[in-house]
């Protein structure tokens, strides 16, 4: 007598126990006539066959591969172990190679409980596979194309209601209640205000989202992108204007999108970086100063750095707003005095050669690569197998396709990083990148490489920097740091941070 496990799965969260139920009924009066011995048990609700991330299935597969007491994996049928044909076969290899036979309870099987080959069940499980993943494949079609006149119709379709709309007998209208808010809040970011200062309007009035809370930044914005507002619905592809009613003015919409595309969250254009952003901070009240913008009466936009504790309240703090363009070049030409003039260029340059020849020695990158080839070989002998074994559809094809255009590309990658290995870093490649690279690189890595912190006053700026060769006196037990140049290079200071101070 073999013992057994079953392995039972339904689709759908419409359907219920009663369909486990069935299967395990069936499965088990299958085992006591065939004198199988059920010692386990694995069970996947409401999850698809169409693939294999099923976590009762990938316990029973990685129980498969431990030396366990059970011989045969029991199913209803063959679908209920898979709809997909390659994965159904790389799966049932597996189970092969650890000893274990696939049996379906009410389908001939290639194999037989005592583990002998059934040559017409051979060619009938492949037809079952195939209907399995040709069924998959239509239901699909059919729910999409559902779904698709549904929406030709006006019909919803389900899903989380969006704020500012209620849905009735599967019809979209307008939630009289929320209406307004959402308008509101277009109306107020098109006329110059942020997303923080219409959620604190917002709050101040008690208006909160679906779920009693307070509006996030996020959803604030998740609104304002919304074309659902102005009645157009994008699924798929494909565009309807019938299923969500207008409620917001094309012409508000639209000034707000060209908004939009100036003010992104962190800065107030997509054009415009802040250099010092997050460095630099207020010398009277220690609170960070933010990137801003404006508008002159002009129309022309202009960019300054200014105190968030004076935005907040003016009366907390006096420190007056400075040119963005003004304050960056100043920190700037002191971060190049800095790196011209007081950077030991010989300890930084042995630290890049060393550096280097320990990322040779560790093959870090092409151990990877040649770990993710071996999967790739891997994952193709289990689709050439099952291709021997006459498993032969269109998506095997593809799937041949497919890993060996991964193959050709892992292959050229590790040819690159072998070349590296053969070619590394000269010290003079290094003290030329120093002395004349340095020079190149953007100002916003210059920033990030050398500014530590950034204190600012109405006419001084003091400017922690990353690199000292002298022990900084206010901090002598200061531990080394670390930090990057041009992404390339690892440097470790073996010093302190040093502090210059000029005023402005």
């Amino acid at each position: 007598m073999k013992n057994a496990i079953i392995y039972a799965r339904y689709s759908s969260d419409k359907q219920t126990d009663q369909s486990i139920e069935g299967q395990l009924r069936v499965c088990n009066e299958y085992a006591e006539r065939n004198g199988l011995t059920i010692v386990d048990t694995y069970i996947d609700r409401a999850t698809t066959g169409t693939n294999d991330n099923r976590p009762s299935f990938q316990r029973m597969l990685s129980d498969s591969d431990k030396p366990v007491i059970w011989d045969i994996v029991l199913v209803y049928a063959i679908d209920r172990f898979g709809r997909n044909a390659i994965e159904i076969a790389m799966n049932k290899q597996r189970l092969k190679k650890n000893g274990k036979t696939l049996i379906s309870a009410t389908q001939r099987t290639s194999d037989n409980i005592d583990g002998t080959k059934n040559l017409d069940g051979i060619l009938l499980e492949n037809v079952y596979i195939g209907l399995a993943e040709y069924f998959s494949a239509e239901l699909s079609q059919k729910v999409s194309r559902g779904l698709r006149e549904n929406r030709e119709k006006g019909l919803y379709t389900g899903g989380t209601m969006t704020y500012g709309y209620k849905v009735k007998d599967k019809k979209v209208y307008a939630d009289e209640d929320q209406v307004n808010v959402v308008r509101e809040i277009f109306t107020m970011y098109a006329n110059g205000h942020q997303a923080n200062e219409i959620i604190e309007l917002l709050t101040e009035r008690g208006i909160m989202n679906n779920t009693g809370k307070p509006f996030l930044p996020n959803a604030i914005y998740k609104i304002l992108h919304n074309k659902k507002f102005i009645g157009i619905y994008e699924v798929n592809g494909e565009v309807y204007t019938n299923i969500f009613p207008p409620i917001v003015p094309q012409d508000i919409f639209e000034q707000v999108q060209q908004r939009i595309a100036h003010n992104k969250l962190g800065q107030k254009s997509k054009e415009v970086s802040f250099l010092l952003k997050g460095k630099i901070v207020c010398g009277y009240c220690g609170k960070h100063i933010n990137g801003e913008s404006g508008t002159s009466c002009t129309g022309e936009r202009y960019y300054f750095y200014k105190c968030a504790n004076r935005k907040q309240n003016k009366e907390n703090c006096h420190k007056k707003a400075v040119p963005k363009d003004y304050i960056e070049q100043v920190v700037l030409d002191m971060a190049m005095e800095i790196f011209t003039s007081q950077v030991d260029l010989d300890l930084i340059c042995d630290e890049i050669i060393r550096v280097n020849r320990k990322s040779i020695a560790d093959h870090s990158t092409l151990n990877i690569l040649l770990e993710q080839k071996t999967k790739v070989e891997k994952s193709m002998a289990n689709v050439m197998k099952a291709i021997e074994e006459g498993i032969i559809y269109d998506v095997t094809k593809n799937r041949v396709k497919e890993l060996q255009e991964q193959l050709d590309d892992l292959s050229a990658k590790i040819l690159v990083e072998r070349y590296k290995q053969e070619n590394g870093i000269t010290r003079e490649d290094a003290m030329e990148y120093l002395t004349s690279g340095v020079r190149d690189l953007s100002p916003q890595l210059l920033i990030d490489l050398m500014v530590n912190r950034i204190e600012l006053f109405d006419d001084e700026i003091i400017v922690w920097f990353n690199y000292s060769n002298k022990q900084n006196p206010e901090d002598p037990d200061t531990e080394s740091r670390d930090f990057i140049l041009q992404e390339k290079y690892m440097v470790r200071v073996n010093t302190a941070v040093i502090i210059v101070t000029m005023k402005l």
